[in-house]
């Protein structure tokens, strides 16, 4: 194992000593919508017929437009296929409780049970549609729904458009619609933007509504809000389950308070510490030092009159399936009280162990409420009303001293708080890989509020969309249950928290994915660090080849090893991807071209950009300045490999 440079250096770092700024511009979600949509005629109620129906069971005409009404020249919008319901991930496990106990060796499965078809498709009667600014031809495409399997639910018809920026020398061709889709058919698109709408089926009629109609608004009170849990093992023969969800290695942070920004400072110094290494060289540190969850027989009850254990999951909405409630909170009461005999955290295996303190005076025999919470520390999932996602269980008897409540669940595929799941997991699976493989406590003075689902606020836009502002997020109801995209939009609230939310010169706006901007450099710095957060996130294997950042809810809009193709940017600072990408190669261990260097520690590209912010809102910043920041924290003898990165990524 080859022994690297160790030596101790001070950086420059921005540290916060207020509280963020009442007001301040306005980031956009990594995939900004590029065009608007409005449905223009619809049916609000039909008859529903299972299986294929000719011409669809619901037709709506939609109506678009720029997103940005700034917008200049004419937008591609591309229909690549038919949207579909999300497949079923997983089957029915007989025997959940003996696996994750590991009594059994093997998960067993229903051998009866028939995976499900899917429950709707959506399919435009357009494959192509030119959306130019003040145009006088319609703009507008058919769309049919067809309801395949009638389950009495809420259901939200999706379909992802690609949308490209066309060129001025394509305009100048004079290419009809058809022509400019085979053109760019097999480029990454600048944007891709969902086209959802909402129907509620009830014994095969069905009704057509916005979001809060459909899936229902939660209640107003705290107090007398929050939804009952189920009880997995009466519908386990029949519920699906996503088992790696279970069996995935994750932690709950240590800390998970504000630590007023020590972190940032031990972060970065290891990062120099450890310095970087090359192709052929060997990592001599643990990439993942994740601590494994503390077991429920191994904790101490010194002190504790009662032990209180279950377990708790969500069912998604994005495969229909069972998944550990990673990250919720768990707060028990006694019954008909408000006093608190404690709390704790849901781990990886969706278990969760409640200590009751002897000073409570809880008494065998007595009764608990127990409450999860989708809110913490660190972000706190909200609507429109600042109405927090709870749920709760029937009350228990406590009949023994080791009780446990069973395994509780939440359905968040339907309702008011459709997608929640996928929310609290999205975020919480950031906050562990930042807390113990980067070693940043990201955790601000007071929560990050997630306005979820956002169907109100336009994000500087014609229409509802995702953003960050200071410590808020919105996200529209198809990006909170993508990782990547709440993976992007805290990454600005990381960003704007350790440069006490100050913003470089040419920052904010709508952007583009595949544009250029040398007059807007603080955007494309700002925005491909989040980019590169997405990808930091969910991809922890750093020796990913190009093709592969697919996985599923953690796909990214683009590809951090594919550099050949547009935009094709005098410099690589002027364009978000090609900053993002810059910030990859600095962390993979992926040798491709004149990319053979990595940093050490896991965190390190990270802390050194976090730590060294600019001093004064408006400040002139690019990716310029970060050559220098990284050369310096290489390792000695290094320092020009860093710039070979920096030029192969269009600098």
């Amino acid at each position: 194992m080859r022994v690297f440079n160790r030596r101790t250096r001070h950086l420059p770092i921005a540290l916060l000593t207020a509280g963020l700024l009442a007001s301040s511009p306005i980031t956009h979600a990594d995939q900004p919508a590029a065009v608007a949509w409005q449905i223009l005629e619809a049916g609000k109620e039909g008859v529903a017929q299972a299986g294929n129906t000719p011409g669809g069971d619901a037709r709506l005409l939609v109506q678009f437009s720029p997103w940005d009404l700034r917008q200049l020249g004419p937008l591609l919008v591309l229909f690549r296929n038919c949207g579909e319901d999300p497949d079923v991930v997983g089957k029915p496990l007989l025997n959940f409780n003996a696996y994750m106990a590991g009594k059994d060796t093997s998960p067993s499965y229903n051998p009866d049970w028939k995976t499900p078809g899917p429950r709707w498709r959506i399919c435009p009667q357009a494959d192509a549609l030119l959306v130019s600014p003040n145009s006088t031809a319609p703009q507008q495409v058919l769309f049919e729904v067809d309801f395949l399997r009638l389950a009495n639910e809420g259901l939200s018809p999706r379909i992802d458009m690609d949308i490209y920026n066309v060129s001025a020398a394509d305009l100048k061709l004079k290419l009809s619609t058809e022509e400019l889709a085979r053109r760019y058919r097999n480029q990454p698109p600048s944007a891709s933007v969902p086209l959802s709408v909402h129907y509620r089926m009830s014994r095969g009629n069905w009704v057509m509504g916005d979001y809060g109609a459909i899936y229902g608004i939660p209640p107003r009170s705290l107090l007398k809000g929050g939804k009952g849990t189920g009880d997995y093992a009466k519908i386990a023969s029949i519920m699906p389950v996503n088992l790696e969800s279970f069996r995935r290695k994750a932690a709950i942070p240590g800390n998970t308070g504000f630590d007023k920004l020590e972190s940032i400072k031990t972060a970065m110094a290891n990062a120099v510490d450890r310095g970087s290494a090359g192709e052929g060289q060997q990592i001599c540190y643990p990439e993942n030092p994740v601590k494994a969850a503390s077991s429920p027989a191994t904790q101490s009850l010194l002190g504790f009159s009662h032990t209180l254990t279950g377990r708790f999951s969500t069912k998604w909405t994005t495969d229909h399936s069972l998944h550990s409630g990673f990250g919720f909170r768990v707060e028990v009461f006694r019954a008909g009280t408000s006093t608190k005999l404690g709390e704790s955290w849901v781990e990886t295996n969706g278990s969760w162990t409640v200590n009751v303190p002897d000073a409570a005076g809880f008494l065998t025999g007595q009764q608990i409420n127990v409450y999860y919470r989708s809110y913490n520390s660190y972000y706190a999932p909200q609507d429109q009303s600042n109405n927090k996602y709870w749920w709760y269980d029937p009350a228990w008897t406590v009949t023994s001293t080791s009780f446990n409540v069973g395994h509780r669940y939440a359905d968040t595929d339907g309702g008011a708080y459709n997608g929640v799941g996928e929310l609290v997991d999205n975020a919480m699976t950031m906050w562990s890989r930042l807390y113990w493989d980067a070693e940043i406590n990201p955790v601000p003075a007071t929560p990050i509020r997630f306005f979820f689902p956002n169907t109100w606020n336009n994000c500087g836009g014609s229409s509802p969309w995702s953003c960050a502002s200071g410590n808020d997020l919105w996200l529209i109801a198809d990006h909170g249950v993508q990782g990547d995209v709440v993976s992007h939009e805290m990454g600005h609230v990381l960003n704007n928290k350790f440069w006490e939310n100050k913003r470089p010169a040419g920052s904010g706006g709508s952007h583009s994915l595949n544009t250029c901007y040398p007059t807007r450099l603080g955007m494309a710095l700002r925005e491909g660090f989040a980019n590169f957060v997405a990808a930091w996130v969910g991809y922890p294997n750093r020796n990913v080849a190009e093709g592969g950042f697919t996985a599923s809810r953690w796909t990214l809009g683009w590809d951090a090893e594919q550099r050949n193709t547009p935009p094709n940017c005098t410099n690589g600072w002027e364009n978000e991807v090609w900053v993002a990408r810059t910030f990859w190669d600095l962390h993979d261990t992926r040798s491709d071209g004149d990319d053979i260097l990595w940093f050490n520690h896991p965190g390190a590209v990270l802390s050194l950009y976090l730590g060294n912010g600019i001093a004064n809102n408006g400040d002139a910043r690019d990716m310029r300045f970060y050559e220098t920041i990284y050369r310096n924290a290489a390792s000695a003898g290094h320092a020009g490999f860093i710039t070979d990165i920096f030029e192969q990524n269009h600098h």
